[in-house]
């Protein structure tokens, strides 16, 4: 009689692959979709950040009306606040919805941001910490793990958190039967456990393709912080040029520096002007040149502060390979390269994979709740859920005190007498984060339950006397019917 093939279970089966499966999404689910609708908010983060402060709002001009040159934004905010030295002003010509701003530097270093109205030039409150979009940027990107708190970068715990996720995708792929099929079904009519089934598929499949993108990039952010951590951090460009010293001199005309920046590279549209914070610093234009899938700021010009002289031109050509990348993982991670239709796909395949891992969730605890359990969880199996649950709640606990610690206590401005600086978020700002958090707590209680459910399951059941008569019958039974 010919041998029957058998299916294969080892590590690299169908079977194997689908434990690898659901292993990363029972353990490491919550984490992932934390990390994933956070991500999908902040790709719209300036947006929600504009709908909340009316700070960041500005009101359409007549038409005609001119915008206020880089010099008027210069001298505007250094008249309102004398006492503070400008680090930067950023200005987008081509967004109409939002302030021009000013980095401006207090007397001991703390750092504020002056909104202006870029057709009236007038100066709005100074604001210190971070805004809605900054802190969902750095609640994503490391979770507010941050090195002066905790004294390791949350980037690195997030970065390494790429690779499970982007396994989840690979192996959910191949063990999707038909996965042509799971892109057109989404069967609503017949069983809660069926539809999270079909969910999970459905949005496993059409956010495949970004997802992996993003998980590389996600990877990148971990390489690099770690090169960062060890000393060996790769440079964005080219390193700037030195002036030649002709002694201490007023800094050139902005306009002119920018006219000037602008023959010497015409498809630059400089957004950006970093005046130089010390000696032996030149003048930084920045802003989009015309590179690929560069990031804002990658290009510009760089000239002499004092004669406006062009000392550098800063295109995608003087890029090498790597330096390229690294100026490509944002776009690439965030969808930013093709404007808004890009950054549209993003966001719907952002919220496709944090909706699919919670259906995940959904669809074992359904399947979990059928089964029967042992009258409690042994030894074994409690640790192992509590082990699973501790690492998660403290990145959370981490993640609470980092953010209070990073963005509120430590960037509170040291005011002059009669200086005014609002810190932390405007109230709508608040509203907006608020229902963010409980977007991203709402599976919390979920996960806690499937955790210490899944450890009840694998516990075997009190056994009896008769329990033990049951399986000793089937075990012949199972003989019998083998030998025949």
């Amino acid at each position: 009689m010919p041998p029957i093939d058998r299916p294969r279970t080892g590590l690299f089966s169908r079977k194997g692959l689908f434990r690898i499966h659901a292993w990363i999404g029972l353990v490491l689910g919550y984490l992932l979709y934390v990390i994933c609708l956070s991500g999908t908010m902040a790709v719209f983060g300036h947006e929600l950040a504009w709908l909340g402060d009316p700070a960041k709002r500005v009101v359409a001009p007549a038409a005609g009306t001119p915008r206020i040159s880089w010099q008027g934004l210069y001298d505007r905010v250094a008249a309102a606040h004398p006492d503070l030295s400008i680090l930067g002003l950023a200005m987008d010509p081509d967004d109409l919805r939002r302030p021009a701003w000013a980095l401006v530097a207090g007397r001991e270093g703390d750092l504020r941001r002056v909104p202006v109205d870029p057709w009236t030039g007038e100066p709005g409150p100074q604001k210190a910490g971070l805004d809605l979009h900054l802190w969902l940027r750095v609640f994503h990107k490391q979770l507010y793990v941050v090195p002066g708190v905790t004294g390791v970068h949350g980037a690195l715990i997030v970065g390494a958190l790429a690779l499970p996720l982007l396994v989840a995708l690979i192996t959910g792929l191949i063990t999707t039967r038909r996965w042509w099929q799971a892109a057109v079904t989404l069967r609503t009519g017949r069983s809660l456990r069926l539809f999270w089934s079909d969910l999970h598929r459905f949005a496993g499949v059409w956010s495949m393709l970004i997802g992996l993108l993003i998980c590389l990039t996600g990877l990148w952010y971990l390489v690099e912080t770690a090169a960062d951590t060890a000393g060996t951090g790769f440079t964005e460009g080219p390193a700037l040029p030195t002036p030649a010293p002709i002694g201490a001199g007023p800094l050139v005309d902005l306009d002119l520096a920018v006219s000037r920046a602008g023959d010497a590279f015409p498809a630059l549209v400089v957004t950006t002007i970093i005046p130089p914070h010390r000696p032996g610093h030149p003048l930084v234009l920045a802003g989009r040149g015309d590179g690929v899938l560069l990031r804002d700021g990658t290009e510009g010009v760089a000239l002499d502060p004092t004669t406006g002289a062009v000392l550098q031109i800063r295109d995608a050509a003087g890029l090498t390979l790597l330096q390229r990348w690294v100026n490509t993982a944002d776009p690439l991670h965030f969808g930013t390269f093709g404007g808004l239709a890009t950054r549209i796909l993003w966001l719907v395949a952002g919220l496709l994979t944090s909706a699919g891992i919670l259906a995940g969730l959904i669809g074992a605890w359904l399947r979990l709740d059928r089964r029967p359990t042992g009258q409690s969880a042994d030894l074994r199996a409690r640790i192992g859920a509590v082990a699973t649950i501790l690492p998660c709640l403290g990145l959370l606990a981490a993640a609470v005190h980092g953010s209070w610690v990073y963005g509120v206590v430590a960037a509170r401005p040291k005011l002059l007498p009669g200086e005014i600086a609002s810190v932390g978020l405007a109230p709508g700002e608040t509203v907006i984060l608020v229902l963010i958090l409980a977007a991203l707590a709402a599976p919390l209680p979920l996960w806690l339950r499937l955790t210490f459910r899944r450890a009840a399951v694998q516990s075997p059941p009190s056994s009896s006397p008769d329990a033990g008569r049951s399986r000793r019958r089937a075990a012949i039974s199972a003989q019998s019917s083998g030998g025949g």
